[in-house]
């Protein structure tokens, strides 16, 4: 065979060679990302099929419970009045909500839960002044059970930011208590009691 000859099929064969390797690189690319493509589309082909029973059926959706749906929260803000003058002996903080809700937790100074669910609970309470000798603590307490509990910091006159998730049912009452009584910041920004509701499931 001639050296011409053999010399164009062995660029013939590298050719060959190098078309498949690019085609088996592209193939490689495209079933790659069309795994990732594949679960985004298999979703979108169902849910145009679940809205088009949801019509057809004329289905209404589950009833909400005061505008309150499952798996939705609702959040609920409460400021500190500072009523140190009205009953000294009382060393429970009483609270105002921001945002009412008579159907899931009252205001005063003691809070009736109305409803069974999950509560996410915030507290921070700030003094007016407070002297290096004197240590006042905070106790959020859940019918006699102790919820949150912090020590009010000389240096800033405040709990900082108390928190903790709790699934509490209807019919008991939150407390927040200083001792010992003292006047209190009522600002918002530095002393608040929000709280989180989660309907259970």
């Amino acid at each position: 065979m001639p050296q011409h000859t053999r010399h164009s099929l062995i660029n013939v064969l590298l050719l060959w060679t190098a078309i498949l390797s690019i085609v088996q690189v592209v193939f490689i690319v495209f079933y790659i990302t069309a795994g990732h493509r594949g679960v985004p589309q298999n979703s979108i082909a169902v849910a145009p099929t679940r809205t088009m029973q949801f019509h057809a059926n004329n289905t209404p959706s589950p009833p909400s419970e005061h505008g309150l749906l499952l798996g939705k929260g609702k959040m609920l803000s409460f400021l500190a009045t500072d009523g140190t003058e009205a009953h000294d002996d009382d060393k429970r903080i009483r609270w105002l909500a921001k945002n009412p809700d008579a159907t899931l937790i009252s205001e005063g100074d003691v809070l009736a839960v109305k409803k069974d669910g999950y509560y996410f609970l915030n507290l921070q309470v700030t003094l007016r002044s407070c002297e290096e000798e004197k240590e006042h603590t905070v106790s959020l307490k859940w019918n006699n059970k102790l919820l949150l509990h912090g020590w009010i910091n000389t240096k800033s006159c405040s709990t900082g930011l108390l928190g903790k998730v709790e699934e509490l049912s209807a019919g008991g009452t939150l407390g927040v208590t200083l001792e010992p009584k003292t006047s209190i910041n009522t600002s918002e920004s530095e002393t608040h009691l929000d709280i989180i509701y989660m309907r259970k499931p």
